[in-house]
């Protein structure tokens, strides 16, 4: 087994019972910014999606070492809803949610190390993964992009089976600290159009901020 395949195999169960999840249960202050991130800031005060204007704010992540900007709206899944929703301990550590629970979007730090170079790869290989265990409806894709802020993001895209609908799911590969954190955006496939805007908000925004004096720990479900 190569070194790659063994990042692959680690993260395999983790990836698929978190996108499982998703499908079986749908139903159910901005932080400070150095000079250089102040760009990034200024382009996510709102969104618009089809006549809306959507006011976002900022939320720090894994202990206020990322940044990213959501629409007001969305909060932190609260702990017995994210216990039900991702049975198990390996739940995502930030699970923020839509006033309905009907949009989720996550983050989670893995324990894989890997070089940033490596990332295409490891994109590749995981797409491989979801083909192979997900009830796929519509495969729509891998890419590999770099952000505004310069952070490389590989973005796994495809609507899957769910309980009683599709459900479009994105999923968001990227290196932070030298480990993969994941993060995956997903809704409704009836509903894709209409939240496409925010998905791809979340990974347009994404970025890096000083460490903080005293780390910043996000209440919730990632509080387990």
């Amino acid at each position: 087994m190569n070194y790659m395949d063994e990042h692959i195999l680690s993260l395999k169960n983790k990836l698929n019972h978190d996108v499982a999840s998703n499908n079986e249960n749908m139903n159910l202050s901005q932080p400070a910014a150095s000079d250089q991130d102040n760009s990034v800031a200024e382009q996510n005060r709102a969104l618009r999606m089809g006549d809306e204007l959507i006011p976002l704010e900022w939320k720090p992540i894994l202990d206020g070492q990322l940044a990213f900007s959501i629409p007001k709206s969305f909060s932190l899944m609260p702990l017995e809803q994210a216990r039900f929703k991702y049975p198990s301990d390996h739940r995502p550590q930030i699970i923020y949610t839509s006033l309905d629970g009907e949009v989720n979007i996550t983050f989670n730090l893995t324990e894989s190390v890997l070089e940033v170079d490596e990332l295409p790869v490891f994109v590749e290989q995981m797409a491989d993964v979801l083909r192979s265990v997900q009830p796929v409806r519509n495969w729509i894709g891998t890419e590999m992009i770099v952000n505004r802020s310069g952070l490389s993001i590989g973005l796994v895209r495809f609507v899957a089976a769910g309980v009683d609908m599709n459900l479009y799911n994105e999923i968001l590969l990227f290196v932070h600290e030298g480990q993969v954190t994941m993060g995956t955006f997903n809704c409704m496939e009836s509903d894709m159009e209409v939240w496409l805007p925010v998905a791809e908000n979340t990974v347009q925004s994404l970025h890096r901020l000083p460490i903080p004096s005293h780390p910043t720990h996000e209440k919730g479900a990632d509080s387990l």
